[in-house]
Parts: structure tokens; C-alpha cells; sequence
């Protein structure tokens, strides 16, 4: 499904001594199937843009269209249209607060109307796609769970909804490096499968970098750079003026050029830490002798 803001700002407190302009005249285009990656240090507006994608917020100017559905300051997205997009809130097991996992992953689709047999399903598998047993745990409590399941299961419940957008605002907040990575390999296996248009916001460019086929850069409520993460981890010295960083991939890649020939040097285009790997071994590889 694709998203685009044309002209899109937004303004908290309006008329009040606490008014703030957190969007500034916001012009993109997300594609169909698109996974983007959103950074910006805190203040940035990452949170306030994507607040606007499933009514949370509206405009105060500007026009946001989603698929065939368009939102203005006047008109807001339709609640039957609200399903289609699926919202993850930072530490999104605060979002669970039903007695057992089936019942909390049931009840989007059940405050949709659909028969109890049909949730009970959605369930079942929204469970399944983030590596969770539907019947060892659709009995239990959420919140005798660990926090790794908890947020699994607050995931589990935005899919249930069968969502065709995605968006998540720093899903793995407080998680240790193998909870992030677990958490982020499952959201990106089923961005693939289910053919989805993610929004992730993350600090993290490490994150980004191994995710993301399109990266926002916000900075004062405007997207100051977009592109693909190759054509923005290349303005290294921009990020840096905006208190970001390149991912550890991108740095190791230009200290190495230095010391190496022009025909010798190491594409830009492996920011990813399992491609530069591949690509280091193949170059260092000796072929053996006949």
C-alpha cells in the first residue's frame, strides 16, 4: 500500500502559549512493499509523522494519502480503513491488558466483528509468525510472560488485524542485543511474506542498515534526507552534524578505502554486516593451484 504526504504539517497546542510546529511542510513518497527505516534524535517529529497514519493525528495542513484513502485537517481516515494499518507503540507490551494471549490477540479482530472462530484463527497464526506456540501459550497470562514474549505477543496482536501497513516506533526499546535481533528478524520475515509496507523508527543506524530498502533522516520536524541507506550512509559527514552516526559497517568500509588503491577499494554498497563479510572473504580467498 503506498503512503504519501504532500505538504504535510502538523501543530501542537495550537492558539495556546505551548505551540509547537512538529511538522514542517512534509513531502514523501513510501511505495507498495517498501521497509523504511525513520531516524532523528528525540524532538525530531519521527513519532508525530507516523501518529498521522492511523488517526491518531491530523494534519494541520497539508494532505496524507494511504492506498486509496486520503486524510486532511477535515477529513479523517474511515474506522472501517483503520485495520489496514497496524500500530506498534514503543514497549508495546503496555499495550496488552486481557486476562490470556488468545484473548488479548482476539480482540482487534473481534472489535472488527468477526466471528470468534475467524479470531480464534487470526490469532493462532499471528502467534505463529512471531515463533510463539498458539496452544502452549494462548492459555496463559501476558503478563507471566518474559519480555521478549510480552512484546511478541503485543506484535502478534497488530497482526491478527492483518494490517497491509506496518508501523512500528522502536519496538526493541530496553531489549537486550539478542531480544533486538530476534524481534527484528521476525518483523522483517513477515514484511517479506506478507507482502508489507513497514515504517520502522529506530536509533539505531545498525538497525536501518540491515533492514531498511529506504531510510528517512528527520531533523527538526523535516525530512532532511531520503534515499536508499547506501545513498545516505555516503553523507556520513551530514549525519554526524545532525548527532547521528554511520553504522560500525560504513565507518570500517571508509577507514579501509583509505589505505587501500582506487581499483582496490570496497563498494559503498555493503553497509550490511553479512554482505561486507561474504565479499571480504571471497576478495581474501586464494585460488588453489591446479
Amino acid at each position: 500500500m503506498q503512503i504519501t504526504f504532500d505538504q504535510v504539517s502538523h501543530l501542537y497546542g495550537k492558539g495556546t502559549p505551548f505551540e509547537r510546529l512538529a511538522l514542517k511542510n512534509i513531502s514523501l513518497k513510501i511505495p507498495s512493499g517498501a521497509f523504511v527505516g525513520i531516524i532523528g534524535q528525540t524532538g525530531s517529529g519521527k513519532s508525530t509523522l507516523i501518529q498521522h497514519l492511523n488517526g491518531l493525528l491530523s494534519p494541520t495542513s497539508g494532505e496524507i494519502t494511504i492506498g486509496d484513502v486520503v486524510i486532511t485537517p477535515t477529513k479523517r481516515i474511515p474506522p472501517a480503513k483503520r485495520k489496514d494499518i497496524g500500530l506498534v507503540f514503543q514497549y508495546p507490551e503496555h499495550q496488552l491488558f486481557e486476562e490470556t494471549v488468545a484473548k488479548d490477540v482476539c480482540f482487534g479482530p473481534l472489535n472488527f466483528e468477526l466471528p470468534e472462530s475467524m479470531a480464534e484463527s487470526r490469532a493462532r497464526e499471528a502467534l505463529e509468525l512471531v515463533g510463539l506456540d498458539y496452544e502452549a501459550i494462548k492459555d496463559r497470562s501476558p503478563f507471566q510472560l518474559s519480555g521478549g514474549q510480552m512484546r511478541r505477543v503485543a506484535i502478534a496482536g497488530v497482526l491478527a488485524m492483518q494490517p497491509k501497513v506496518l508501523v512500528l516506533d522502536e519496538p526493541t526499546a530496553g531489549l537486550d542485543p539478542a531480544g533486538r535481533k530476534a524481534i527484528l528478524e521476525g518483523i522483517h520475515r513477515i514484511h517479506r511474506e506478507q507482502n508489507l509496507t513497514t515504517l520502522l523508527v529506530t536509533h539505531s543506524m545498525e538497525e536501518a542498515a540491515r533492514y531498511a530498502d529506504l531510510m528517512l533522516v528527520l531533523a527538526g520536524g523535516e525530512v532532511v534526507m531520503q534515499g536508499r541507506p547506501e545513498e545516505v550512509f555516503q553523507q556520513a559527514d551530514r549525519l554526524r552534524d545532525l548527532s547521528l552516526d554511520v553504522p560500525q559497517t560504513v565507518s570500517f568500509i571508509s577507514r579501509i578505502n583509505q589505505l587501500l588503491p582506487d581499483t582496490a577499494r570496497l563498494p559503498a554498497t555493503l553497509y550490511r554486516e553479512e554482505e561486507l563479510i561474504a565479499h571480504v572473504l571471497k576478495r581474501l580467498s586464494v585460488p588453489k593451484e591446479c
